[in-house]
């Protein structure tokens, strides 16, 4: 019946969805190419076999009748493949749902790793055969049965790709910028369609004791995990990979070099435990001096221009990505706390390099260019013969010119113009020794940890499940749970609540309800005697470890002890408190004890005796007359505070009691307690009322006073 005494109407509820739901749409994007390890996210590239699901849930009928199964909503999944990038791939890490995580087989999804050819995905050539397309080439994580939740949409996935050419001779996550280059150029699927043959692979590539660029990156450390997901021309792709693995491009003989920008020899250790030695070729080709230079009469042989220290930038950013934090920005700087004290704090443009995943790599690459940035101020130009063709950007030579005070003075050499004559004008750096090369030093990123709203959380502790007596309950048989989450005695923060389940058989679960909050439970850390005096105990201490359940005790008057405010339960006995004293953390010192309340036996209590004090953060079921005097199981099953990392059910342990019906009363017990007359009639006649009074194991006897005989 309603509130107004009309019937009540039964909800119908149907499904919100009958197909997937897409909200943008995603048939435009380019195959991304990712390098190394880095964060991506997927494109839905085919789905079909949506699904829908009834939830169903059991609840108790009227007044004890049988349970009734209703729909309490839908839940939905679909066949799909998701699109990651270019392959082949070595793998998937880490699968990211909005602010949840989890390992990548915890989503059921199948990887098809991209070679060319490749075979289509099994599972869809025997349901869906004509949709069945092979995708060569490309790498896709495909799922026949993907759960989408109650809302029939794909939420923001975002993949750990373990991409192509992962493991350099610094990282096993990241990939070799020289082999980077190299594929990004010349590879026949997605590369840029320049020749092989046009690679300068002397400068290029190398293992140790050499000049080359691969060599420089290996003992430096430098190493990378781009992914190239959004259109941006090839040549700012190149231009900004070697500006951060320190090195620049030269195309001379028809081949294109990539000369480091090294100046000092330099050893690094590898990921197998062996090591790396750069050796840069710095030997001048010429020492150039006045009668080398071609000039007017009235021009200086060579033009010095040097940059004002004022506006130099002292402190330079780079804003990287962080693996240790879901691939987080992270910005990493270096800074010349000379040249700030000096100059004042001027900051350089920040550099954008998503690609550098490993914060010790970013700060590489920030002192580099802040060391290129403070110290090679000086720039020369000047003009020679053809004499000198041989010369080629990033070449060593040696300029002397008394008019600038040069005496082999070493400089690198940047541009070369030839003109019509065959004139060359050439465009020098100086070139002072080490700046070029920097230490490799850890740097400390964000301290704060970033959400995982799908962390898994702890079971629960051993919970106490007590049925309360009739004064508690109104007269109604109850049972009464009180819980928390954590592991080894110490709480687990993350722990939001558990979802109760009950069995009759041990097999078959029902849903009962839901514990939104821990209760504060714990153990006796020393014996509790019985009580010598009547209430209230003044003489004994209850001492209380709360660890477990992360507890917060506070005390109250003496009042609010004898209206049982601070109600708690020790064993079998109730009984409230007036003091609380914090003994250590969650540790306390109860005292002024109301013992043996609501007809509990007030009785000596061992250490280590359960304790459990009764709230609102205490879960209360009332029990059928069916469960009454026969085992019952429960299940509880954890969840974390955003209400996800739902617990198997199978992993849950089952805790076993047998309820009495300690909290009901019958009709004629019910009409002695408020003072009714009860008229049993005679006794030659059928009872008109009965009552069950229980088991003689019931802890708690409930007294009625009939008043006086004399009244």
């Amino acid at each position: 019946m309603s509130l107004f005494g009309g019937k009540k109407r039964r909800t119908t509820v149907t499904p919100d969805y009958t197909g997937l739901q897409i909200h943008t749409a995603s048939s435009v994007l380019p195959v991304a190419i990712v390098y190394g390890t880095n964060r991506a996210a997927p494109n839905l590239i085919w789905h079909d076999g949506f699904q829908t699901h009834a939830q169903l849930q059991k609840t108790r009928g009227d007044k004890g009748s049988a349970k009734k199964t209703t729909v309490a909503g839908y839940t939905y999944s679909t066949w799909l493949m998701l699109g990651v990038s270019e392959g082949p791939i070595r793998g998937i890490g880490t699968i990211w749902n909005g602010q949840a995580s989890a390992a990548y087989p915890a989503y059921g999804l199948s990887l098809v790793a991209g070679t060319t050819p490749q075979e289509p995905w099994a599972p869809a050539t025997v349901r869906y055969p004509d949709a069945a397309l092979a995708y060569p080439g490309t790498a896709y994580a495909a799922s026949s049965d993907f759960d989408l939740g109650s809302s029939a949409g794909i939420s923001q996935l975002a993949f750990e790709v373990r991409g192509r050419l992962v493991g350099s001779p610094s990282s096993a996550d990241d990939a070799d910028p020289a082999a980077m280059l190299v594929d990004f150029l010349t590879n026949a699927q997605y590369g840029v369609g320049f020749p092989a043959a046009s690679l300068d692979a002397r400068t290029i590539l190398g293992s140790s004791g050499d000049g080359s660029y691969q060599t420089s990156c290996a003992a430096l450390g430098l190493a990378l995990s781009p992914v190239l997901a959004d259109q941006e021309t090839a040549s700012s792709i190149l231009t900004r990979w070697l500006l951060l693995t320190n090195a620049a491009p030269v195309w001379s003989g028809g081949l294109l070099k990539i000369v480091p920008y090294g100046d000092l020899p330099v050893t690094g250790g590898t990921v197998a435990g062996g090591t790396v030695t750069f050796l840069p070729n710095v030997a001048p080709v010429y020492d150039l001096t006045d009668d080398d230079f071609l000039h007017a009469e009235d021009e200086d042989p060579v033009r010095l221009t040097r940059s004002d220290p004022h506006g130099i930038p002292n402190l330079q950013r780079i804003e990287c990505s962080d693996r240790g934090h879901a691939y987080a920005a992270a910005t990493v700087e270096a800074r010349d706390q000379a040249a700030i004290e000096r100059f004042g704090l001027k900051a350089g443009a920040s550099v954008t390099a998503r690609e550098i995943c490993a914060l010790p790599v970013a700060g590489l690459v920030a002192q580099l260019l802040l060391q290129r940035a403070l110290y090679i101020r000086n720039t020369y130009a000047f003009r020679l013969s053809w004499e000198y063709c041989l010369l080629e950007p990033m070449d060593i030579v040696t300029l002397t010119d008394p008019g600038l005070g040069l005496v082999r003075t070493p400089v690198r050499i940047r541009e070369i113009e030839e003109d019509e004559a065959g004139l060359l004008t050439i465009v020098a750096e100086e070139f002072p020794g080490g700046v070029a090369t920097a230490s490799r030093y850890p740097v400390a990123g964000s301290t704060g940890r970033s959400i995982n709203r799908d962390v898994a959380a702890a079971p629960v502790n051993p919970p106490v499940v007590f049925e309360p007596p009739p004064g508690l309950t109104g007269g109604e048989a109850q049972v009464w749970v009180a819980a928390s989450g954590g592991s080894g005695g110490v709480a687990d923060p993350n722990w939001g609540g558990a979802v109760v389940w009950i069995s009759r058989d041990g097999t078959s679960y029902a849903e009962i309800g839901t514990i939104t909050a821990p209760a504060r439970h714990g153990v006796l850390t020393a014996a509790l005697p019985a009580p010598a005096t009547i209430n209230p105990d003044t003489g004994s201490t209850l001492a209380v470890d709360l660890a477990r359940s992360a507890g917060v005790l506070n005390g109250g008057s003496l009042a609010d002890a004898q209206a049982a405010v601070t109600l708690a339960l020790v064993d079998r006995e109730l009984l409230a408190y007036v003091g609380a004293t914090l003994t250590g953390p969650n540790a306390y010192a109860l005292t002024t004890l109301m013992r043996g309340l609501y007809g509990s036996a007030p009785a000596a209590h061992g250490a280590g005796a359960s304790f459990a004090r009764l709230d609102e953060a205490v879960f209360r079921y009332a029990l059928p007359a069916a469960y009454l005097g026969v085992p019952i199981s429960f299940k509880l099953q954890s969840f974390n505070v955003f209400g996800e990392g739902v617990q198997d059910l199978a992993t849950c342990v089952a805790y076993t009691y047998t309820p009495v019906g300690s909290g009901r009363m019958g009709p004629v017990a019910e009409a002695l307690a408020v003072g009714n007359p009860v008229d049993l009639g005679i006794a030659s006649q059928t009872a008109a009322q009965a009552d069950d009074f229980g088991l003689a194991s019931d802890p708690y006897p409930f007294f009625i006073d009939l008043g006086l005989a004399s009244s």
